[in-house]
C-alpha cells in the first residue's frame, strides 16, 4: 500500500496524557508542608497564640434543633472549655439550654455525660445549682 494514513493509524497514539501531565507538574511542585524561611520569619511576627478564656459559649445560639455537626462540635468545645476551667455552673446552664433542643442521640448521650459530671463537681465543692 503506498498511501500511508497521514493521520498516522495505529501507531500515532499519544503517549503523554493530560494525567501523567498533571502527575509531573505535581511533583515538581513545592510540598505543601515545606515553607521557607523567610515565609516562616514572615508569619512568625504576625503569629499569636491562640488563648481559651472560656468564650466560646458567647458564640451559641441555643437550643438549636437538630445542629449541624460543626454546631453540635461548638457547643461540646463551649462545654468542655468551661468544664476545663473549672467553671461548673456554667457549664451546667450551657448543657441543660443546649439538651432542651432536637438532638441526636449520641450527641445528647455526650451531653448527659457532661451535666452528670458537671453535677457531681458541684456536689463535691457544695455549689449544688
Amino acid at each position: 500500500m503506498d498511501g500511508e494514513d497521514e493521520s498516522g493509524g495505529l501507531f500515532n497514539i499519544e503517549v503523554g496524557s493530560d494525567e501523567e501531565r498533571e502527575a509531573i507538574a505535581r511533583e515538581e511542585r513545592v510540598p505543601r508542608d515545606f515553607q521557607s524561611e523567610e515565609n516562616f520569619q514572615q508569619v512568625l511576627k504576625t503569629w499569636r497564640p491562640k488563648v481559651e478564656t472560656g468564650e466560646i459559649w458567647r458564640s451559641l445560639k441555643l437550643p438549636l434543633d437538630n445542629p449541624s455537626k460543626p454546631d453540635s462540635q461548638t457547643i461540646l468545645h463551649a462545654v468542655e472549655e468551661l468544664y476545663f476551667l473549672k467553671r461548673y455552673e456554667e457549664a451546667l446552664k450551657i448543657t441543660e439550654t443546649a439538651l432542651k433542643g432536637e438532638l441526636i442521640e449520641e450527641f445528647r448521650g455526650v451531653l448527659v455525660g457532661y451535666r452528670g459530671r458537671c453535677e457531681a463537681k458541684l456536689a463535691t465543692l457544695g455549689k449544688q445549682t
